[in-house]
């Protein structure tokens, strides 16, 4: 059984393969998070300006705008914005700190995404 929280979290997730940013959506929208996709950093930034995230979830290489540079501009607009990193590399991380920033690894597991989710929002 899947459990749902009472306030209703926006997840903005910027992926730029569409398999695996509806694999993320369903999967959170499914426990009663609010989910918004991005095709790139660009996208998801337009976004967030538009309605804010209170999480973001972002792979690191996309065209246009990766990650990385998403992960900069979003922490100096909004530094208390917890960022989850989906990547399939090992190389170039950013520095996890707990409660603001993790990385899960592609392939990754539902239960990944939401258990990080979780801890990133401090919801269990």
């Amino acid at each position: 059984m899947s459990q749902t929280f009472p306030q209703t979290f926006h997840v903005i997730v910027a992926e730029d393969d569409p398999v695996v940013a509806v694999t993320i959506a369903e999967t959170l929208e499914e426990r009663g998070f609010r989910v918004t996709i991005g095709r790139n950093g660009f996208d998801a930034f337009k976004i967030d300006q538009n309605d804010p995230a209170d999480i973001l979830i972002t792979d690191l290489r996309m065209p246009h705008f990766d990650g990385t540079s998403l992960i900069a501009r979003m922490q100096e607009q909004r530094p208390e914005l917890p960022i989850l990193v989906t990547t399939g590399y090992s190389d170039n991380l950013p520095k996890e700190e707990p409660g603001q920033l993790s990385v899960v690894h592609k392939p990754f597991s539902e239960d990944s995404i939401v258990r990080a989710v979780q801890s990133l929002l401090g919801v269990a």
